[in-house]
């Protein structure tokens, strides 16, 4: 596959961090952790099994760089293509999301931080191609009753960003078998960090 694509907006992730941080703090109970293991600069991968409408808004107010998200369906139901991508995130329109995987392999390789926020996108493929570190991201408290519905106003909502790992490529990302291994990987990862999460928050 291709992987040469246009960067998505810098510029609309940084204006994005500004207003979802006055917003959501205004909205929400937002308490984050750990977001120094984000860092401010380097090619960074970070995975959310959270499938809520305002991932992409709460994962801007809480990291400490401009992040690019990769529109979950809630996300992608619930806010224009345009309106995202003003945001510095990257749309999923396709079934195979292959142009959305462009985009962020292209941002990757800028040493930008892209998130893949529930199933949007295979990660096997994105971690094999471009070798990057994985930092399981596990919000507690963000999604609402279905997730186009948002969490009720002034609910605890908490991000935990836990540090970033390596994740061992096992032959040619290209195979289908790489990129299942690859993601089994980043599966109990994010598995691990989602239950000492639960247990420092008290929500077990």
């Amino acid at each position: 596959m291709t992987v040469e694509a246009e960067l998505p907006s810098w510029s609309g992730a940084a204006h994005a961090r500004n207003l979802a941080s006055a917003a959501m703090r205004m909205t929400y109970r937002l308490r984050a952790h750990g977001a120094h293991h984000v860092g401010t600069s380097g090619p960074l991968l970070m995975v959310t099994r959270s499938e809520g409408l305002l991932v992409g808004a709460i994962l801007h107010a809480s990291a400490p760089r401009p992040i690019h998200v990769l529109a979950n369906e809630a996300m992608t139901t619930g806010f224009p293509t345009a309106v995202l991508m003003r945001a510095g995130d990257i749309p999923v329109t396709l079934p195979t999301a292959i142009e959305a995987q462009r985009v962020a392999v292209a941002a990757l390789r800028d040493e930008r931080a892209v998130v893949v926020a529930g199933d949007s996108v295979p990660v096997g493929y994105l971690v094999g191609v471009t070798g990057v570190n994985v930092m399981p991201v596990v919000l507690l408290g963000a999604d609402g009753r279905v997730p186009t519905d948002p969490p009720r106003p002034r609910s605890r909502i908490d991000v935990y960003f836990a540090p970033a790992v390596p994740v061992s490529v096992p032959g040619d990302p290209l195979r289908a078998s790489t990129r299942a291994a690859i993601a089994e990987q980043v599966r109990q990862i994010v598995s691990d960090a989602e239950d000492l999460a639960a247990m420092r928050s008290g929500r077990m």
